[in-house]
């Protein structure tokens, strides 16, 4: 047993979730380690999709010229039954997702942990966790302890003050903490192969060809690499190149070859959640909280997702800038959001499976309306995006008093409001990187207002107030009134009021903030 090593957070996990969760933390200030179970770097391509949403987030780490300098862009979505085209479906710009391997992804998170100072210890396996407090509270106990084996077999007691499980579906932290991991695995197995191919494919276009032994799927990578996936056909002996080319050649585009195989795999699919994202001092992200079907894409998204919503939360509690509590706000946001990404990617799948021909005509008239009338476009594309993800409300004082447009509108297709995401543009035009109060309205006497709202804010001085003219929200927010947005640091809205709501937002600032505490 080695001697006793500290640090503010111990990451168990380095693919996409722990790296991020790691680099955010650095980026704070926050002694962080950070080590993985597997002696080497993750080397095949798994997950391939990056959202727009999850591009914002490692575009705030400086990532985003390093993503795009390896990845491709996906424009087109076609859907074919039984070969004959169905719908195509055009991605707009600010929609569309960037496609590279997982380990390209694990790789540019990586040189950017080592850039902040930090470093990936591998080959490191976590046995025990001692000193969580099962009745969930955070404050039950002041640290956790991990009882960590490394590569020489040498055993280690770290302490940390919290602990975060980012270590996949089988997840070591989930199972010391008897955590239930709930849902269920379809019925079906997948088969799938990465490889070069001859024929007519595009390079930014995704294509399914639904059938009723099953979907395949052909997903461009970077590099004139496709995914071929498929169901694999009941019987099949083996689920290499030269069965998934019968497919390909049964029911796939025609003329296609596959020549160079670059990964093959069989795999279940499995729609699971864990019950609690967080017990005590240990958080789970990623894998570890959540799997799902490759349907859209979205598995490693989510976690990415998870990792800057603890990131920062972490960060402030331990700087000293919020309150406890704000922690325990990560579980029901990230269970929520997951619990509707996990409905949407079931029914895609099911889309793919779909048998019998009322369910296949159904399917097929679906695909059809939605490309004549343009709703994938313009409702689907910036959900898949992660465009218009939100957190529940929690506390009445978060909305406005009294009816209103706003409140009106946050409900209806591409409005924003609270929990929603503020408009991204001006995020980056006011640079909204920390607490930030977004304060809207020029009517008469608005500047008594505003100074009101500066005096308050001299209470908490990690906030920092910009004013944006109401025109510039009016579309998302539909608010055209003397008002106000709490935008928190990932650029999430944390309340939102009018003109005689300030004693409101005093009690959002109390309950997110320690007031005369700099950042």
């Amino acid at each position: 047993m080695s001697t006793e090593k500290t640090s503010d957070v111990l990451v168990a996990g380095a693919g996409p979730s722990g790296l991020l969760l790691a680099c955010e933390l650095l980026s704070r200030g926050v002694r962080v380690r950070i080590v993985d179970a597997a002696p080497e770097p993750m080397n095949v391509p798994r997950a391939l999709s990056i959202y727009p949403r999850a591009m914002d987030i490692l575009a705030d780490q400086g990532l985003r010229d390093a993503v795009h300098d390896v990845s491709g862009t996906i424009r087109t979505l076609s859907y074919f039954s039984d070969r004959s085209h169905l719908a195509s479906f055009h991605i707009p710009q600010q929609h569309a997702a960037r496609v590279l391997p997982q380990y390209e992804t694990e790789r540019i998170l990586t040189g950017r942990l080592e850039a902040l100072g930090g470093k990936v210890e591998r080959g490191v396996r976590l046995l025990c966790l001692e000193g969580v407090d099962h009745s969930g509270r955070i404050e039950g106990t002041a640290r956790v302890t991990a009882v960590l084996e490394g590569p020489d077999g040498t055993v280690e007691r770290a302490t940390a003050s919290y602990v975060v499980g980012a270590d996949g579906a089988g997840s070591a932290v989930r199972g010391q903490l008897g955590i239930g991991f709930q849902g269920a695995t379809y019925g079906l197995e997948f088969a799938l192969v990465d490889a070069k191919a001859d024929g007519d494919l595009d390079p930014e276009e995704i294509l399914y060809y639904q059938d009723p032994s099953g979907t395949l799927a052909v997903v461009p990578h970077p590099g004139g690499v496709y995914r071929f996936l498929s169901v694999l056909p009941r019987g099949a002996g083996t689920a290499g190149v030269e069965m998934m080319q019968e497919i390909v050649t049964e029911r796939g585009p025609r003329g296609v070859r596959i020549t160079e195989p670059v990964w093959t795999t069989v795999f279940r699919v499995h729609a699971r959640l864990a019950t609690d994202f967080q017990l005590g001092r240990v958080f789970l992200i990623g894998d570890a909280a959540h799997v799902h079907s490759p349907a859209g894409g979205q598995g490693m998204n989510n976690g990415l997702q998870d990792a800057h919503n603890l990131g920062w939360k972490l960060a402030a509690v331990l700087g000293g800038t919020s309150p406890v509590s704000l922690l325990e706000t990560y579980g029901p946001e990230r269970f929520e959001a997951t619990r509707r990404s996990v409905r949407d990617t079931d029914l895609h799948t099911k889309a793919w499976m779909a048998k019998g021909r009322a369910r296949v005509l159904m399917r097929d008239a679906g695909f059809k309306l939605a490309e004549r009338t343009g709703a994938a476009s313009r409702l689907y594309a910036p959900v898949l995006a992660g465009r218009r993800q939100s957190h529940p409300v929690s506390r009445e004082t978060q909305l406005p008093s009294g009816a209103s447009p706003c409140r009106a509108r946050a409900k209806l297709p591409g409005g924003t409001g609270v929990g929603g995401l503020f408009p991204r543009e001006q995020v980056l035009a006011y640079g909204m990187s920390g607490w930030t109060l977004a304060v809207t309205g020029t009517t008469l006497g608005a500047g008594n207002w505003h100074t009101e709202v500066g005096h308050i804010a001299d209470r908490w001085p990690q906030v920092r107030v910009v004013t944006v003219p109401a025109r510039t929200l009016a579309h998302a927010t539909g608010c055209r009134r003397l008002g106000y947005h709490l935008v928190r640091p990932d650029g999430h809205i944390a309340a939102h009021g009018h003109e005689g709501d300030l004693n409101r937002l005093e009690k959002e600032l109390g309950a997110v903030l320690v007031r005369g505490k700099r950042g």
